[in-house]
């Protein structure tokens, strides 16, 4: 499946929210399996080809040759073992703070937390400022466009997809930390 070719829409690595949508509004009104000749696959495959345009990694990676390679971005090799580390140690603070027995105990587990939550937020805006340089990125790559470097091209996917990733994880254990107060 082409979810270009599918929506209708350039091959292009920047596209905006409201193209894929309108496509796919337009589309999904016709194909839904509640319309006359609509089919229940065609709206299932047009709802995953707009997932795709969506997700800048994955629209990137329908852009790729099959044989492109893809390997750990230089960003994300240096920003893994901080985030690999605070993963940890959220995790292992909420299981404490979970299986703490008394008040007291719990209380004794605030201030690390507390900074925790100060380091997350500090890694937090340093992924949001990776983001923004890859979207930045990524409109270099749309100006220049069909001309590319492959390579660059799965560079790119590769650091959406960890970017997107990591900072989703992140987010994660920052709520579940907010939630134990």
């Amino acid at each position: 499946m082409d979810p270009f070719l599918l929506l209708g829409l350039p091959k292009r690595p920047l596209l905006s929210e409201e193209e894929i949508g309108t496509a796919y509004r337009q589309l999904a009104a016709t194909l839904h399996p509640d319309q006359p000749g609509g089919s229940e696959s065609q709206f299932k495959e047009l709802g995953e080809a707009m997932a795709i345009l969506r997700d800048p990694a994955r629209r990137l990676r329908s852009l790729m040759s099959p044989s492109s390679g893809t390997s750990i971005p230089s960003e994300a090799a240096d920003l893994f073992p901080r985030v690999a580390s605070l993963l940890r140690e959220a995790d292992d603070l909420m299981a404490r703070y979970s299986s703490a027995s008394n008040p007291l105990a719990k209380a004794v587990l605030a201030a690390p937390l507390k900074k925790l939550s100060v380091e997350l937020d500090s890694l937090l805006l340093t992924i949001e400022e990776w983001h923004t340089d890859l979207h930045t990125r990524l409109s270099a790559l749309d100006a220049v466009w069909p001309e590319h470097d492959p390579e660059a091209i799965a560079a790119l996917a590769d650091s959406f997809s960890y970017a997107t990733r990591w900072e989703s994880q992140l987010r994660e254990r920052k709520l579940s930390m907010e939630c134990l107060n």
